[in-house]
């Protein structure tokens, strides 16, 4: 192989690499406007969850508090507390799970705990609105879905809900 062959082997390649960075570039940039996309839509979705519940649809913003918020107008009092605290403590343990050999067990006692937090939350949405026993399971697969039924139907909020822990009568 000559100079001139090397030369244009190494111009290819160089254009073939640019070419692999700038499709890679896109592919990101459009994954990224698809999660914006959806986070927007799922925001829309939990203003007009709470609107419709009677809290103000703002609090869907604000990210912790949009859960706590859904946790009150879905649950019990006890109930609704312990899931949110319990969902918290789960969130706040995940940069453990970069640590060595310790990650793994904290991810495998986390990860649990934050699907059974979420999992009630889910179910219990559907059924302050009234839904019956199918949509709410179907909730806990696809929340998404499930939130924009809630949320575009023109059935009312009925306040039915979830007691998990029953309060305390002391």
């Amino acid at each position: 192989m000559n100079s001139s062959q090397q030369a244009a082997a190494d111009a290819m390649a160089g254009i073939m690499g640019a070419v692999g960075v700038g499709v890679f570039v896109l592919i990101m940039i459009i994954m990224c406007l698809i999660s914006l996309a959806i986070t927007v839509f799922i925001i829309i979705c939990n203003w007009k969850l709470l609107e419709k519940a009677g809290e103000p649809g703002w609090k869907s913003i604000i990210p912790f508090y949009n859960l706590y918020t859904m946790c009150e107008i879905s649950m019990t009092r006890p109930t609704s507390i312990v899931v949110f605290i319990v969902y918290m403590a789960a969130y706040a343990l995940i940069p453990l799970t970069f640590i060595p050999y310790l990650g793994i067990v904290v991810s495998l006692l986390i990860s649990p705990l934050m699907y059974v937090a979420a999992g009630i939350l889910n179910f219990s949405l559907p059924k302050a609105f009234g839904k019956d026993v199918g949509i709410c399971v179907l909730s806990i697969f696809f929340p998404p879905i499930v939130r924009a039924i809630l949320a575009f139907s023109k059935e009312p909020y009925e306040g039915t809900k979830v007691t998990i822990i029953p309060a305390s009568n002391n």
